[in-house]
């Protein structure tokens, strides 16, 4: 397999940079971080570019919060200095891993996407009877950084990229693993760091480039032909049930190979015709679509809220707008009319 070389000139230019930078502010113009870098941009720019060039950049710390919607998850949000060195990363790595990726992977890729997914696994759930459903526990915690970084040199090979990824990656853990190597004494113990950011562009890819070798297995050792993911979520579809359990014990045994587990209670064989959930909404082998009911309960609860603070709050009635158009044109890949009436009623 090719490994990429003298990728870290382009990394670190001023065009990739700048475009990093514009990507970084899409949408975010206005807030404070974004704001301040923009009015003094050509400077921060350039040291920016100063201190990835001489080896000198680390990132900043991170700024955690919890959210609770659709669950509770630990975000990091990273200084935005260090959100346009995420971006230019990947501007320039992420062509380089889209070959190695299979069609069927949908999360965080262009021209993918939530919607992409569940519009081919549709497409499966009406040519096949069964679907195994499995969800990783616990995913982007469990990201082991030794093999992810592993899995990196398969296709970079440029020392100086290398030595930036690693030194994002490793910016954040979850837990340390400790580890004795065959052969060694009781103090020769090596430290494993577990765990990617949730928030960060970085994160996002390189969860996929971790979940590949799977794709690759699925698809090629156990030749399934109707196989869809997105992110930590993935389906296999099938004729024969039996056939589907044995994969099923595949699956999780190339899953500890990566350090991950299925999540015991989101792991089901279930007949399509009763409907198969995945990326928020339910397919059907019949070609029936419908929004998964919690995600229409939080936007019933979300949308009510809304309302009650634009009448009593003085919340902008702008906001309310905008949040109906979106979920309006997120339901409307489903079945939803009387549905989107009634929750919005």
């Amino acid at each position: 397999m090719k490994r990429h070389k003298r990728l870290f000139d382009r990394v670190v230019s001023a065009g990739n940079l700048l475009g990093a930078a514009r990507d970084a502010l899409r949408g975010k113009r206005s807030r404070r971080p974004g704001a301040e870098f923009l009015l003094d941009l050509e400077t921060e720019l350039f040291a920016l570019r100063d201190e990835l060039a001489s080896g000198a950049y680390r990132p900043s710390p991170y700024h955690y919060f919890t959210i609770h919607e659709p669950k509770e998850r630990l975000i990091a949000a990273a200084p935005f200095r260090d959100r346009v060195v995420h971006h230019a990363v990947v501007r320039v790595i992420q062509p380089l891993f889209e070959s190695r990726f299979i069609e069927d992977s949908y999360a965080s890729r262009p021209g993918k996407g939530t919607h992409a997914a569940m519009r081919r696994a549709s497409g499966f759930a009406q040519r096949f009877r069964y679907a195994l459903k499995c969800d990783v526990r616990r995913y982007f915690p469990s990201i082991d950084h030794q093999l992810l970084l592993g899995l990196v040199e398969r296709v970079i090979g440029d020392r100086r990229l290398l030595e930036l990824i690693a030194t994002i990656v490793d910016s954040h853990h979850d837990a340390v693993d400790q580890e004795w190597p065959r052969g060694g004494d009781l103090f020769d113990v090596r430290l494993r760091k577990r765990g990617l950011p949730i928030g960060n562009l970085t994160s996002q890819f390189l969860a996929n480039v971790y979940l590949n070798p799977l794709d690759h297995f699925v698809k090629h050792a156990l030749r399934v032909k109707g196989y869809v993911r997105y992110l930590d979520d993935f389906l296999l579809f099938g004729d024969d049930r039996a056939e589907l359990k044995r994969h099923s014990s595949a699956v999780q045994e190339r899953l500890r190979s990566l350090r991950l587990v299925i999540h015991p209670d989101k792991h089901r064989l279930c007949p399509t015709e009763l409907g198969v959930d995945f990326a928020g909404f339910v397919v059907f082998a019949n070609g029936r679509i419908k929004l998964r009911n919690s995600t229409v309960r939080r936007y019933r609860d979300r949308y009510r809220r809304m309302r009650w603070e634009t009448r009593h709050r003085g919340r902008e009635t702008a906001e309310l707008t905008q949040s109906v158009k979106a979920w309006v044109a997120h339901a409307a890949h489903a079945q939803s009319v009387g549905l989107r009436r009634a929750v919005l009623s």
